[in-house]
């Protein structure tokens, strides 16, 4: 099969899961102006927040901007292109796929921690959105949580 054949596929098995996330992307942008469920609940930014932005940066050539926003957007980078070069280019399965994903979570809970330490809640993408749902019905969770 060759790399149309195989994208085409793909596109007729994973569409609706695909343009699920966009609607969901796209009602959740309009409705609470975040895309991250942890931010919209609570306020607090998850793992991978920032990674939609670095994705964007790191398309249109600006790494250092897209390091900044969240570095997790390199090995995520490189391990698409890993899978899509033996998807589509080479047409088999990517070996080792599971442990790389497995490890780009770890590794990705491991940089939240120290963005956390370091950055948490004053540089963007690590701060605490003050609009989220627990805030407007829990006062205790805002008064200890969001900045006073």
């Amino acid at each position: 099969m060759a790399v149309t054949g195989r994208f085409a596929a793909d596109v007729k098995q994973y569409g609706a899961a695909v343009a699920a996330v966009v609607l969901y992307m796209l009602v959740t942008r309009l409705v609470f102006h975040a895309f991250c469920p942890l931010v919209i609940f609570c306020g607090v930014p998850c793992p991978g927040c920032g990674v939609t932005r670095a994705a964007g940066l790191f398309l249109t050539g600006r790494w250092a901007a897209a390091w900044q926003m969240n570095p997790m957007i390199f090995p995520i980078a490189a391990a698409a292109v890993y899978f899509g070069w033996n998807r589509y280019i080479i047409g088999r399965r990517a070996a080792g796929i599971k442990a790389i994903v497995v490890s780009l979570l770890i590794l990705m809970i491991a940089v939240y921690g120290v963005r956390m330490y370091l950055y948490y809640p004053n540089i963007v993408p690590c701060i605490y959105t003050e609009d989220n749902m627990l805030a407007h019905i829990w006062e205790t969770y805002r008064q200890t949580v969001g900045r006073q």
